[in-house]
């Protein structure tokens, strides 16, 4: 869990563009924003359960589940996984651990994620909860 929060705490960081003197942090899109299908939603206690799928540029089909656990009832860490079927022969897995934060009906992610060939990214998730969808943006951190 330390592990965990502590990540929660750099993507926060990162998730702004920060300023320090005159440096700045800016990310590349890795692809176009993507809008995923809502396809469940489970609530507990502890945490709120989505999963959702669709086509992500690079990744191809993909399928993700985001498990938000609560620090109050408007935010918390997120924490879940992605599979993307790129073709017949290759796909590529992600485990991520980020921050989430809820304003009225929208809630947005910030993760970010580690992909079994080595790349970083860091990934935006928007939802409207009065809709079926979410849309995914996906940076390049390495």
């Amino acid at each position: 869990m330390k592990k965990q929060f502590a990540l929660a705490l750099f993507v926060a960081a990162l998730s702004f563009n920060v300023s320090a003197d005159h440096h700045a942090v800016s990310f590349e899109a890795r692809q176009a924003s993507s809008e995923l299908d809502v396809t469940s939603i489970a609530i507990s206690d502890a945490s709120t359960t989505i999963t959702a799928e669709g086509t992500m540029g690079e990744y191809g089909k993909v399928y993700v589940t985001y498990v938000l656990h609560y620090d109050s009832a408007t935010s918390g860490t997120v924490t879940g996984q992605g599979r993307g079927f790129v073709d017949e022969d290759t796909v590529a897995s992600g485990k991520f651990a980020g921050i989430w934060k809820r304003e009225g009906s929208l809630l947005t992610i910030r993760t970010m994620v580690n992909i079994n060939d080595g790349t970083i990214n860091m990934d935006v998730i928007t939802m409207d909860g009065r809709g079926d969808t979410l849309t995914h943006d996906v940076y390049a951190v390495e």
